[in-house]
């Protein structure tokens, strides 16, 4: 009587695929520059810097790391995550800014 084959909790699932972590490196930056977003927003507020709007400053950020992860040589399907998808920004992002109250 040999060893038998188990399997382990853990192999029960089977790992991620490669598709499933580049969804998730592709969520945490894009949590991680919105984080850095409110925050350099507020530090500007708070060191009273008008000279940059905060959206200007986002925007600076999204430049910056769009541009990082586009010479990086990471893979394509993180990229994926990246790309700029028109529905979503005209039916979630584009009212908002429309009907901002001034």
């Amino acid at each position: 009587m040999g060893v038998e084959n188990e399997i382990s909790p853990a192999d029960a699932h089977g790992a991620p695929g490669k598709e499933q972590q580049a969804a998730g490196v592709g969520i945490l930056l894009q949590i991680m520059m919105l984080v850095l977003s409110f925050v350099l927003g507020h530090v500007l507020r708070r060191k009273r810097i008008y000279v940059i709007p905060e959206a200007s400053a986002s925007l600076l950020i999204g430049l910056i790391v769009g541009g990082l992860a586009n010479v990086s040589d990471t893979e394509t399907s993180i990229r994926a995550w990246f790309n700029f998808h028109e529905e979503f920004f005209f039916l979630f992002l584009l009212p908002p800014i429309i009907l901002y109250p001034q």
